[in-house]
């Protein structure tokens, strides 16, 4: 639609070039529409496809029309109309040779995304959604990231957007690869050397520090998040990598001040992140990383020297934060790196299993039947018992989820003996495609979902280690096996909190999931997802306190802490 506007304006700037002359040996007040027909134009394309903010030249030559009413001079009129030509021309011949431009359809995109969500978004009285509020906040934001044709300023929109629901399965994901890689630079801002991460005693402190023990390299071929071609773009060639590390700031360092302010007072700017935090405390544990990426070409930051003396240093802007922040997510909240559902010997009293995902193979994930995922697991299980192994660790961090029957398979094993009830399905209208809800406000149940347990491990301990990455059927299965009587949930974190089953919008540019599905308990509530005071409501035994040692461990000898503290804390 782009072109078409601009083409038809050339069209008629050429026109009335060359009227210019005969339109004074006829004079007439009908000539004078023609003198506003490039405006009306352009007042019924912004109508239709809504104004473009690329197309502004055009719109300025469409008021250069306007300006033949004040005169009658003809080579003055031609002049006015040649500008015309030369803006209109330029626009289209940019617009016509330029592969890579097309015309992005972010605002309709917003619209009837929202609308489909509306209708079919199950947690929206749960979380205390008022549609018509965030509709306000949001369409002339995406009406303004369709002016710009600007891909990050959508994401980070979006962003913001999906951050309103306090629900991880609220997501969004650009179809184009590289806008997304390009956003993925620019939303989280500038890499200044560090992370940041609030200890359990209050105090905030630096890591993965440029230059230390096991941190993040800007300068590494190895990249966390697979952005080395474009964020190669953005690196700051001559910056000095080693300005924070050559002045005293290393790995657990406490900073006191950010651009000369503390840092609590940038944890309201934090708009969006990586992944939501449903959880309040979750949420808290996580923002601080963000705030490193705050700043402009330099950022001033004031620590704690080893004398306990205040100091600052003027840190440069190395490249894009993105890298860093990612990695430093991984290093605190990522599992044991070996294959999902694979065993690991801890000690001779312990073994532990990674779960980094809730599925087997492709044809029981398609089919729901983990008949040979649980024989297999159970024959597993009965050799480290007869061998002895006392405590089973389940590394959940980072569990993505996955299949619910999965859970089911797994879980059942360790159960008490006897029927289990998961969950309870929903009621929904036919009609509608929309779950009921009954006088009381909560949805109405339907089925039970219920597994068989078989108490494999009575006599053993089993800790759930997870964070607040164990989302989804992560969630469930620690939602599940969280009340067996030997088994206790640890970790720094909380697990996500978001488990209902997810449906998607696949729009022009991008992506939308939600939750679509409800999963109720017993009361008929939605399970295991947050409501209003943003308070999991997923078992969690043992908060795993995030101290100086925690950060030596993990940044400088690239250590797994939490397995550590499992077995000395919890498994004596």
């Amino acid at each position: 639609m782009d072109k078409t506007f601009v083409l038809t304006e050339l069209a008629l700037s050429l026109l009335i070039f060359f009227l210019a002359g005969k339109i004074k040996s006829y004079p007439s007040n009908k000539w004078r529409l023609l003198y506003i027909a490039p405006m009306f134009v352009a007042v019924i394309f912004s109508f239709l496809v809504d104004f473009n903010f690329i197309s502004i030249g055009v719109y300025i030559a469409c008021a250069v029309f306007l300006g033949w009413y004040y005169t009658e001079n003809v080579r003055l009129r031609r002049v006015m109309a040649a500008v015309a030509i030369l803006i209109t021309g330029a626009l289209a011949s940019y617009l016509l040779t330029d592969p890579d431009y097309k015309t992005q359809n972010y605002y309709s995109d917003f619209k009837s995304a929202f609308e489909n969500m509306k209708s079919h978004y199950v947690l929206d009285k749960e979380k205390g959604i008022d549609w018509d509020e965030l509709y306000s906040k949001y369409e002339p934001r995406f009406k303004e990231v369709q002016d710009r044709q600007d891909s990050t300023m959508n994401y980070k929109v979006w962003m913001e957007f999906v951050g309103e629901f306090y629900d991880d399965h609220v997501g969004y994901t650009m179809k184009n690869d590289d806008d997304m890689r390009k956003a993925f630079c620019e939303a989280y801002g500038n890499d200044y050397g560090l992370s940041l991460i609030r200890l359990s005693s209050g105090e905030y402190v630096a890591v993965n520090v440029e230059g230390c023990g096991e941190s993040f390299s800007i300068g590494s071929d190895k990249d966390p998040i697979d952005l080395r071609e474009i964020k190669d773009k953005y690196i700051v060639k001559d910056a000095d990598r080693n300005t924070i590390s050559e002045v005293g700031i290393k790995n657990g360092t406490i900073i006191t001040k950010w651009d000369g302010k503390p840092i609590d007072d940038y944890l309201e700017d934090v708009r969006f992140s990586l992944f939501a935090s449903p959880d309040r405390e979750n949420e808290d544990f996580y923002k601080p990383l963000y705030v490193a990426g705050m700043g402009g070409e330099s950022v001033e930051i004031t620590f704690l020297d080893d004398n306990g003396e205040e100091k600052t240093v003027t840190a440069p802007k190395l490249g894009p934060y993105i890298s860093r922040l990612y990695d430093t997510i991984v290093k605190i909240d990522g599992g044991i790196e070996i294959t999902n559902l694979e065993w690991q010997e801890v000690n001779e009293d312990t073994a532990l299993i990674r779960i980094s995902e809730m599925a087997y193979d492709s044809n029981s994930y398609e089919e729901t039947d983990y008949a040979e995922m649980t024989r297999k697991l159970r024959d597993e299980i009965e050799e480290l018992r007869s061998k002895g192994v006392k405590n089973i660790i389940f590394d959940l961090r980072q569990n993505s989820g996955g299949s619910p029957y999965m859970v089911e398979g797994v879980a059942g094993l360790f159960a008490p003996v006897g029927e289990h009830t998961s969950y309870y399905s929903a009621v929904i209208d036919e009609d509608t495609a929309r779950f009921n809800r009954g006088s009381d406000g909560k949805y109405i149940k339907n089925k039970e979902l219920t597994y068989m347990g078989e108490d494999l491990w009575h006599d053993g301990k089993i800790i759930l280690l997870v964070n607040g990455e164990t989302v989804s059927a992560g969630d469930d299965m620690t939602y599940m096996m969280g009340d067996y009587p030997n088994v206790t949930v640890a970790g720094f974190t909380k697990t996500n909190s978001s488990c209902q089953a997810v449906g998607s919008i696949k729009m022009q540019e991008g992506e939308l999931s939600f939750s679509a599905v409800p999963n109720l308990d017993p009361d008929g509530n939605v399970a295991i997802d947050t409501f209003t005071d943003h308070v999991g409501r997923v078992p969690f035994d043992e908060k795993i306190p995030f101290t100086e040692e925690v950060i030596a461990a993990i940044f400088d000898r690239g250590e797994d802490y939490q397995i550590d503290y499992v077995v000395k804390n919890l498994l004596d």
